[in-house]
């Protein structure tokens, strides 16, 4: 678990070489139009998000977690509550529903199975690269020492639903952008990672040819090889209802 933290830290100048490198892409990009449509500004933003989040946890990568863990583990102990302190006193409300919180793990499970199994066939027989789990299947706050057991097991139960979840929006928008590569005519927020490469609204000149360009997923192979990530093809300025 050290070693896997410790290598983060090999990464940062490169994580830091690539913000500025996605932040001086967007510059250009912008001063090159004079006249940005909403799929412009789209991807503009979608940029700066991704450029953002690698910034974040490039800066999050410069300490070794673990290893700061260990040095403080006692303190961070001394902060922890004991099973029947978090219990007590007793919340009705929460021992009400927890047949529906903890019942939710058997739906969760044979939905992961049932996802999965799409994902294996499916995504094979569309030659669409297969998700990569790891990045999305994340364990690690039932290693904080300041939290007792029952705090460990929902923090992991919370961690393996949610990480389900997100697991199966990218295996979604995928899908979406095989089958179905158009966006909304209303602008959707916290859209999916495929969303903003998909044709406009009324771009029905231009969608046949995108859609053939969209199910060549060699930016999403290029990238996971350690390349960067091809910007996605242009839509006519104002081809989105507003």
């Amino acid at each position: 678990m050290l070693r896997r933290y410790t290598s983060r830290n090999d990464n940062d100048e490169h994580m830091r070489k690539e913000l500025l490198a996605k932040i001086k892409k967007v510059e250009e990009s912008i001063t090159a139009s004079k006249e940005i449509g909403v799929n412009k500004l789209e991807r503009l933003s979608d940029e700066a998000r991704r450029a953002f989040t690698s910034a974040i946890e490039s800066v999050a990568s410069t300490k070794n977690l673990m290893k700061d863990i260990e040095l403080r583990r006692e303190k961070l102990k001394s902060w922890r509550l004991g099973f029947f302190k978090t219990v007590w006193p007793l919340n009705f409300k929460y021992i009400f529903s927890m047949p529906f919180i903890y019942g939710m793990f058997f739906p969760v499970v044979i939905f992961s199975i049932c996802l999965e199994i799409y994902h294996q066939v499916c995504f094979r027989i569309y030659g669409i690269p297969l998700v990569n789990s790891k990045e999305f299947f994340i364990y690690d706050r039932q290693l904080l020492p300041y939290l007792n057991w029952l705090e460990k097991f929902n923090c992991l139960y919370c961690s393996y639903v949610n990480n389900t979840f997100r697991y199966a929006v990218e295996i979604g928008g995928r899908t979406e952008r095989f089958w179905c590569p158009i966006k909304y005519a209303r602008r959707v927020e916290n859209t999916h990672s495929q969303y903003h490469k998909f044709v406009g609204y009324l771009d029905a000149e231009n969608f046949r040819k995108r859609w053939k360009g969209l199910r060549d997923f060699s930016d999403i192979t290029e990238k996971e090889n350690g390349r960067s990530e091809p910007e996605a093809p242009k839509d006519k300025p104002d081809d989105n209802v507003k």
